[in-house]
Order: C-alpha cells, then sequence, then structure tokens
C-alpha cells in the first residue's frame, strides 16, 4: 500500500519524501556515529591516562623492592657469608671475627640506610647453634613451605605469612656455588615498602596490590566486595552495589604480584553532554538546511520537466515545428536539446521520405543501366579482340583477352566473396596487363598450394597490393627488371596470401604506420587491411615487413572455416 501510494504521488512529492529519507538518515546516523565515537574516544584516553598511572606506581613499588633485591644479592653472593653459612672456616674464633669485622657492620649500616629492612636472618643448614646476632641453624624452619621453595630457585622470593607480615627470602650456596648452604630471609616493613602507593593517590582512585593466588597484600581503600572481583584481566569494568567502577592492573616485575588502580568509572571519564548537545545542535541545523536544499531544488527540477511535457504534448499532436527552448546545461537542459534535435531529424526524415519516394524510380532505372554497362564492355573487348585476331595483331587481342579477363573478375557480379582461384586468375589478368606495359620485363613467380585454390577470401584484395609493388616498388627499383613473387598457401587455421617485390623498398619506421587511419599515404592498403578485419575479424588482416633497397613482403591472412570452404574440383591451375 505504501508503494503504491508513493507511486502515484507527484513528482515534487516523490523528490520530497525520496530526499528527506536520503538526507535526513545519514546525517542522523552520521551525528549518532560522532557522539558514539567521540565518546568512545575519550573513555579511550582515559583508560589510557590510568594505565600510565598504574604503570608508574608499579614502577615506584618495584624501585623499593629493587632495594631489597640490591641488598639481597650482596648478602647471599657475598664470600664470607658462603663460607660463615656452610661453616668452611677452620674454628669458632674465625667466624667471630669474620662476622663481626665484615658481615654484622654491613648488615646494621643497611638496616639503618633502608628503614623498609625490619630484620635480617641468615639460616644455615651447617652450623648447630646462633652465631652472632644474625645466623641461626635451620633446624626449626627446614620444613617450612617457605624455605623449601626458596631452597629449590635462585632467585628473590616474596611472600607473606600467617600474620600478613611481608618477607623476601633467597637461598645460599657454598663457596662452591653447588651446595646449599642454607637461606637469607628478611621481614620488611610493609608501610615503607608501599609508602609511594599513599602519595600516588589522585582523586577518588585507590590502589590494590594482589598476588597470583588472588591473595591481599595492600589495599588502599579499596571496598572488600569490589577487591574481592578485582584481579585476572588488566582492565575491567565492575558493577558494585549499582556504582560502575573501572580497574587496571599492570605486573611488578620480578614478583607474582599485580598492582591494580580502582576509581569510579564517572570520576574517570569525562562527562559527554556537551559533545551531545553540540552534537543535536549541528543535527537541527543541517536538517533546515537540508530542507531548503531539498525544496529549491525540487522546484529546479520538476519546472523544465513540465515545460517539456507540454511540448512532448504538442509532438503527438502532430506539431512538429513546436520550439523547444531552455536556458539550463544540466541533464534536463541537455535532455530538452536532444528531444528539440530528435524533433528536427524527424521532421527532416519526413521531407527525405517524400523525396526517396520520387527518386525510387530513378534509382531503378540505374540499376538496369548498370547492368547493361558491364556487357556492353565485354562485347566491346571481343569486338576488338576479333578484329585483332583478323588483323593478326596477337599483342592486342591479347592486351583485350586481359583486359576482359580482369573486369570480369573483378566485378564478380557484385559478390563481396571470392576464391583463392578466381582472385589468381584477376591479379594474375592484371599482371599481364602490366607486363605488356613494362615490355616483358617484369619477372612473376607464382607459388600457390593446390589445396587453397578453392578457399573463400574477401574480394579483390590482391590488385591494390600488386600495384603498389609495381609502382612504388619495382619501378622505383634503381636497376633494371624486377622479380614480383605470388604466394598462396594453406595451415590448420588460416589461408595467407603473399606479394612480395624486390623493389625500392621502404624504412621501417614509415613501414608500421602504413595501416594507421593517421597514416598520410597507403590508402589502398588500408582500405584492404579494414575490409578483411570487417568480414573476418580483428586477427586478421595485413602484414607489412620491408627493408630498404631490398624489397617489400606483404602478407595477408584469412581464416580458414567450414563456413568459408568450396568443395573441391573446380580448382584453377596455377601459372
Amino acid at each position: 500500500m505504501l508503494l503504491s501510494l508513493f507511486r502515484n504521488r507527484k513528482l515534487m512529492h516523490k523528490l520530497i519524501v525520496t530526499y528527506l529519507i536520503i538526507g535526513v538518515l545519514p546525517v542522523a546516523s552520521l551525528g549518532v556515529f560522532a557522539y558514539r565515537a567521540a565518546e568512545g574516544y575519550l573513555e579511550k584516553q582515559a583508560l589510557l591516562g590510568m594505565n600510565d598511572t598504574v604503570r608508574q606506581s608499579a614502577a615506584n613499588v618495584d624501585q623499593e623492592l629493587e632495594k631489597v633485591r640490591s641488598f639481597i644479592d650482596f648478602m647471599v653472593y657475598h664470600p664470607v657469608v658462603k663460607k660463615v653459612s656452610g661453616r668452611e672456616l677452620d674454628n669458632m674464633l674465625s667466624y667471630t671475627r669474620e662476622l663481626n669485622e665484615n658481615i654484622e657492620p654491613t648488615i646494621w649500616y643497611y638496616i639503618n640506610i633502608h628503614r623498609e629492612l625490619k630484620e635480617v636472618v641468615f639460616y644455615s643448614d651447617y652450623v648447630g647453634r646462633q652465631i652472632g646476632s644474625f645466623i641461626y641453624p635451620s633446624d626449626e624452619v627446614r620444613q617450612t613451605k617457605w624455605y623449601r621453595e626458596a631452597k629449590s630457585s635462585n632467585q628473590t622470593l616474596w611472600h607473606y605469612d600467617e600474620s600478613s607480615v611481608l618477607y623476601a627470602s633467597h637461598a645460599i650456596q657454598r663457596s662452591d656455588n653447588t651446595t646449599f648452604a642454607g637461606v637469607l630471609r628478611i621481614r620488611l616493613d610493609h608501610d615503607q615498602v608501599f609508602a609511594k602507593l599513599e602519595g600516588d593517590l589522585a582523586g577518588e582512585g585507590r590502589y590494590l596490590i594482589k598476588d597470583d593466588g588472588g591473595r591481599i597484600l595492600y589495599n588502599g581503600g579499596v571496598g572488600e566486595s569490589l577487591a574481592a572481583q578485582i584481579g585476572g584481566k588488566q582492565q575491567q569494568s565492575i558493577r558494585v552495589d549499582g556504582s560502575m567502577y573501572v580497574s587496571t592492573g599492570v605486573p611488578i616485575s620480578q614478583t607474582e604480584w599485580t598492582v591494580y588502580y580502582v576509581a569510579p568509572k564517572d570520576s574517570v571519564l569525562v562527562s559527554s553532554s556537551d559533545i551531545l548537545g553540540a552534537t543535536v545542535s549541528v543535527l537541527l541545523l543541517s536538517g533546515i538546511v537540508l530542507l531548503v536544499l531539498i525544496w529549491l531544488f525540487s522546484r529546479t527540477l520538476v519546472k523544465p520537466i513540465h515545460a517539456l511535457k507540454r511540448s512532448i504534448v504538442a509532438v503527438e499532436n502532430g506539431d512538429f515545428h513546436v520550439p523547444f527552448r531552455t536556458a539550463s546545461s544540466d541533464e534536463i537542459g541537455e535532455l530538452t536539446a536532444s528531444f528539440d534535435k530528435m524533433v528536427r531529424r524527424i521532421r527532416t526524415l519526413i521531407q527525405e521520405v517524400d523525396e526517396a519516394r520520387t527518386q525510387e524510380k530513378e534509382a531503378e532505372l540505374a540499376a538496369l543501366q548498370a547492368q547493361i554497362n558491364p556487357h556492353f564492355l565485354y562485347n566491346t573487348l571481343s569486338l576488338i579482340n576479333w578484329k585483332a585476331v583478323r588483323l593478326e595483331a596477337p599483342e592486342i587481342s591479347r592486351a583485350a583477352n586481359m583486359l576482359s579477363k580482369f573486369y570480369r573478375t573483378s566485378l564478380n557480379q557484385g559478390k563481396t566473396v571470392t576464391t583463392v582461384s578466381e582472385e589468381l586468375a584477376n591479379i594474375q589478368a592484371y599482371i599481364e596487363i602490366q607486363r605488356m606495359m613494362h615490355s616483358e620485363r617484369l619477372e612473376v613467380v607464382y607459388e600457390i598450394d593446390e589445396q587453397v585454390q578453392n578457399c573463400e577470401i574477401v574480394h579483390f584484395v590482391l590488385q591494390p597490393i600488386v600495384e603498389n609493388a609495381i609502382i612504388h616498388g619495382l619501378d622505383e627499383r634503381e636497376e633494371a627488371g624486377g622479380l614480383l613473387l605470388i604466394r598462396a598457401e594453406l595451415t590448420a587455421d588460416s589461408v595467407f596470401l603473399t606479394v612480395q617485390d624486390n623493389g625500392a623498398g621502404m624504412d621501417p619506421s614509415v613501414c608500421a604506420t602504413l595501416l594507421e587511419r593517421e597514416s598520410a599515404g597507403g590508402y589502398g592498403l588500408r582500405n584492404v587491411h579494414e575490409r578483411i578485419r570487417y568480414y573476418c575479424g580483428e586477427p586478421y588482416g595485413l602484414r607489412i615487413t620491408s627493408v630498404l633497397h631490398e624489397g617489400t613482403t606483404v602478407m595477408l591472412e584469412f581464416p580458414r572455416s567450414a563456413s568459408l570452404a568450396r568443395p573441391e574440383g573446380n580448382a584453377a591451375r596455377a601459372v
């Protein structure tokens, strides 16, 4: 029903409805897309900012841990620590001296300088009692999980105990660097390690650190229900108690911990109300401008169409002198001008039809005369031949016979297709006349394949080529005499006729342009080439090769097909 209603409306109404649909929908879609894209871009930039913030915070925590790792590496790889832990010295006095002079002053120095170090303990599998302030036997801790993990690893390990105290541990090797001696365990000040996270807080964001098992190592004020849902994905949106939160996490290098930054989504994302207002304003302004343009364009388009319709109605009623005037140069103006040309052409054709009726009788008379003229020419040539025989003038008789044969085969009863044998008979008669004109100094050689005689080709194609070969080739030859070769041969797919002379030849650059329409010469060759292509198709035609002062070769190619073949039996004999 809607389609039928639209089809029957006025063109003006159709244009307005169509333009509204085509114009308003894309503009509205573009506005919505622009709003969504801007909103998404702002969200993306906000999340990138969060990523940069939490990445910097993770680097700050890692910097604090790096101090501890440096101290641990210094101690576990210290030669004296290896010897004392592995009990490689001679007596207790040596242990005491090494501890007092090398180990304990260094440890106390680090503890005083680095506030994050709360306790330093060396557990050894080779000592039976405490030595100094820091070395203990490992009997009581040897079966604990953290001790076994440190023993089987060669890296610094970070862990919590049951009281949520932060520790770092590292295995100690004996001096041979292959035998396990014990474990260095350091208790860390939780607040000192994560102190920089408190200073990095901005706005309503909070930090949270979890290990790979989901255990919370540090909570900077994140609620329990929210903290329980954070983890896994580095970026995620979480809804808790009707509020949306955004979190992003970055792992801390050389640990199994991840620093998360959590903030309410509204506090992170920029408000898009300004963008929405600007988008709506642009859409309304675009809609008003679009409506004005639609009305103007529809009126401009429909008005000349109505004028053209009135003129067409006048032509339908038989008035071919109605004027078609338009000042427009658009498509409607072009259509009006074209219709005016068509009406003028129809008016001219009506006049030509009247004149054609008058000329029809004259054409019939001319056709009768065209039939009489060849017979009159043949009878006249026969009379000349009979007179020459009676007067014993064989040269005149021969010339008359050749001329009669040439015109008979040239006319070919008005047909456009002939056989190779008939074309060869025509060219032989023409060449004989030329030889008489050249006092028999023109030598001609025929190389004719008997199988090609009955093949059909386009009529009257050899004479222009042979004429060019004699006039522009052999006659301009510097030496006396000349040789003309006529060849006819057959392949599986094509019929080839070749005209070759040893005349003056031409420059290859001139030869290459003879068949082009823009060429100043070669009209006869170009005519033959285009006729062959017209009847036989694009691949066929003439091929011309020439060498200056040596001669020219023109090859004609025709298709060998069943539709062009004649039954054998009446082939002309080659001369």
